[in-house]
């Protein structure tokens, strides 16, 4: 599918930018299925890909980032600098970027599965820091009343668990928590599976959550898109998101293993509309 390309105006950091499940998986300790958290999962020493361990055949997308030193087939920000840098997408966002995003214009599906191999680094020095997504955003742009998205992962250098979620109408909120090495510069494969009747996120190659309800299922067409995000009216420590690859399957061949998990943690989000 193809998107029209265009560059956001740019602007001062400001909240009403920032879709409201960011703010809320920000601020929130998110536990894993409402359970005591395992063991922290080690660093995959040769990290492989969902797509691989689970038999989805051939990505019918993909973009390795091996070529241009200007990323194509992504809208990036105005703020901040994104290139690919040593054969990965790299974000880097300064010390008052605030926002610094790259978003697919060249694929876009209500269903499939996407992957991406992603890491994250902070520089020394004062400051807050920043938080990473790997994210599915509407295609069609709209908010949706903070029913905007699905997080594969999101996390700060050095916290104790990436975190993702799902926004449904009215104000249906599905998040979960997984324990791992967040260390400056370790890479995590993150990927997602969407179905018309579930929704399944994978963490180095693993089946960690399966949510099967129908309230977290939209049916809308979405986007990928990678994000650095800052803390309104605060100086940030400067940082980089670099990914490996990113890729989409389709659901033509069916899952080689299991994908039985846990459901998500189930609470509601103040609605904005």
């Amino acid at each position: 599918m193809s998107l029209q390309t265009a560059r956001p105006r740019p602007g001062a950091l400001s909240l009403a930018l920032v879709p409201s499940l960011a703010l809320t998986l920000a601020a929130s300790t998110l536990v894993a299925g409402g359970t005591t958290a395992s063991a922290v999962e080690p660093s995959p020493g040769h990290p492989t890909n969902a797509g691989a361990i689970f038999k989805w055949g051939n990505p019918a997308w993909h973009d390795e980032f091996k070529t241009q030193a200007e990323p194509l087939g992504w809208e990036v920000s105005e703020a901040g600098t994104v290139v690919n840098r040593n054969g990965m997408l790299t974000l880097m966002a300064g010390r008052e970027d605030g926002l610094v995003t790259a978003t697919s214009t060249e694929q876009a599906a209500a269903e499939g599965r996407w992957e991406a191999r992603v890491r994250m680094r902070n520089y020394r020095g004062t400051g807050a820091r920043y938080r990473v997504f790997w994210e599915l955003v509407p295609a069609d742009g709209a908010e949706r009343c903070g029913a905007s998205g699905i997080v594969m992962a999101s996390y700060r250098v050095n916290a104790k668990r990436a975190k993702g979620a799902v926004r449904t109408l009215p104000d249906l909120d599905f998040r979960f928590g997984r324990k791992l090495n967040l260390a400056r510069d370790e890479f995590h494969t993150f990927a997602v599976e969407v179905t018309s009747d579930h929704i399944s996120w994978f963490v180095d190659t693993k089946v960690v959550r399966t949510e099967r309800r129908p309230e977290a299922l939209s049916g809308v067409t979405f986007k990928p898109r990678f994000r650095v995000q800052g803390i309104e009216g605060q100086q940030m420590k400067p940082a980089w998101m670099q990914m490996d690859w990113a890729r989409y399957y389709t659901l033509a061949r069916p899952n080689r293993k299991s994908i039985e998990a846990k459901p998500m943690r189930l609470k509601t989000y103040p609605t904005p509309c």
